[in-house]
């Protein structure tokens, strides 16, 4: 799938102004798009106001946030327009975590790594430094190096425990314990279940840990997700397609088809093929279309478009432990 550019377009017009009659230059820069109204509804978090800056951390922090949204959306192209806008210093560890997760979405573990590290190095707010930890675990599980996902493990722990607690902090816990997933699936050990949802047989509902009251739609439907495969209940995974955004339909839909005969209602070659189209409507970031296109996911899913959604960059497994570790990259 070719990367569609939304790179700012301009217009130059003259005219001459000043005492000198110099000629001046004016540009017209046509700003990438805003998300819709029902995607910023749903994919920010409920602590955030884009209209009241005093709730913001800074006012450029509106074009971080579209493009957040934008990448929930799959369309990495308009999240990297948005993110090229901001060059407050301050924001760059954050704008690198979330590039970051877009790329590790996308199987380019190594490409997410060599962003991170440098964003961790710059970064001085302490949800930023645990978020970027948090990341870099994930970048060693999708490359498959148990020892530095080990490391990393206990560092993004050890960095998401210290911080106060607020609702930015309980989704760096809610990015942790999918992780953890990830990393004993890697092991071997006993997928962790504790901080995963599940579903209660009294209300007839999933129920989702407490944390999830300050996600969003993605956190929901991703919290789902780990919880379906890890244990192997349709329930959560048809409760996780209902609600999931672009970016991880397809990896429900494969999950979907990776269950037992004795748990699935759809046929695998459906939700195979729903997985697919999910796939092909992602666009990419610009310049990562070869790369993609060579992952495990995308030679499974689309052989001849490059796409990305999930953080694994691999293919789910048909066992729990190994869908587990390749559902979703935490991002």
């Amino acid at each position: 799938m070719p990367a569609a550019s939304v790179r700012g377009r301009s217009t130059a017009g003259t005219g001459g102004w000043g005492l000198s009659g110099a000629r001046r230059t004016l540009r017209r820069v046509e700003l990438p798009p805003i998300p819709p109204s029902d995607a910023l509804a749903d994919l920010l978090p409920g602590d955030v106001d884009l209209d009241d800056a005093g709730r913001l951390r800074h006012e450029a922090a509106r074009p971080v946030w579209y493009g957040m949204v934008w990448s929930r959306l799959g369309r990495g192209d308009l999240a990297w327009a948005h993110w090229d806008r901001v060059h407050l210093p301050e924001l760059q560890p954050w704008i690198g975590a979330e590039r970051g997760r877009v790329l590790r979405e996308l199987g380019l573990h190594a490409r997410a790594e060599a962003l991170e590290w440098p964003a961790l190095l710059d970064a001085v707010d302490p949800v930023d430094a645990a978020m970027l930890r948090v990341s870099l675990a994930a970048d060693a599980v999708g490359l498959g190096d148990l020892d530095r996902a080990r490391r990393r493990l206990a560092a993004a722990t050890e960095a998401v425990a210290a911080l106060p607690d607020s609702p930015r902090a309980a989704r760096q816990r809610l990015r942790l314990a999918w992780v953890d997933v990830e990393v004993a699936a890697l092991e071997g050990r006993p997928l962790p279940t504790d901080r995963l949802p599940y579903f209660d047989e009294a209300s007839g509902e999933p129920q989702q840990p407490h944390d999830a009251l300050h996600g969003t739609r993605f956190h929901h439907a991703k919290g789902l997700l780990f919880g379906g495969v890890v244990r192997g209940d349709r329930r959560l995974l048809d409760a996780a397609a209902a609600i999931a955004p672009p970016v991880i339909a397809w990896a429900v839909h494969l999950a979907r088809a990776d269950l037992p005969a004795t748990s699935r209602d759809a046929e695998p070659a459906d939700e195979e093929a729903a997985a697919r189209a999910a796939w092909a409507a992602l666009v990419l970031p610009p310049g990562v279309d070869g790369e993609v296109a060579s992952t495990p996911v995308a030679r499974r899913l689309h052989p001849a478009v490059p796409g990305g959604a999930d953080a694994t960059g691999g293919a789910p497994g048909t066992g729990s432990a190994d869908s587990a570790r390749q559902t979703g990259r935490s991002g």
